[in-house]
């Protein structure tokens, strides 16, 4: 069985809010603020759900991440926590934190929140 990727227009369309952007000017810039990028991504195979949480920035930004993930079944809930920093530089998407499960893609929801320039973003995802 192949890979069947569930791509964050996907999310998107079913009402779960998955990409957020963040201002990042800086004080004093008469440039218009550019865009920090965030997108969690869900792919299932073989009863194996991967989740990866991706970064993306216009222009270079350092910030911190926190990514909860949980899983609801029949045996039960489980609830995983990732985070720390990132140094994005312009242009740059970066993988900043990826959990590999058992289970059904619908079993799971995921929330990253990234931090940067003073200002927050969160991006969330509901099961598929």
């Amino acid at each position: 069985m192949s890979a069947i990727p569930y791509s964050i227009a996907a999310l998107v369309i079913t009402g779960a809010a998955c990409t957020a952007s963040l201002a990042t000017s800086q004080a004093g810039s008469t440039k218009p603020p550019e865009a920090l990028v965030c997108a969690l991504e869900l792919s299932e195979s073989n009863r194996q759900v991967t989740i990866t949480a991706t970064a993306q920035a216009a222009q270079a930004v350092r910030g911190t991440y926190q990514l909860e993930i949980d899983q609801r079944s029949a045996g039960g809930r489980s609830t995983i926590r990732q985070g720390g920093e990132f140094d994005l530089k312009s242009g740059e998407k970066a993988t900043l934190g990826e959990a590999r499960f058992s289970g059904k893609a619908q079993e799971f929801q995921a929330e990253m929140t990234v931090k940067a320039n003073g200002q927050s973003k969160t991006c969330r995802s509901a099961g598929l």
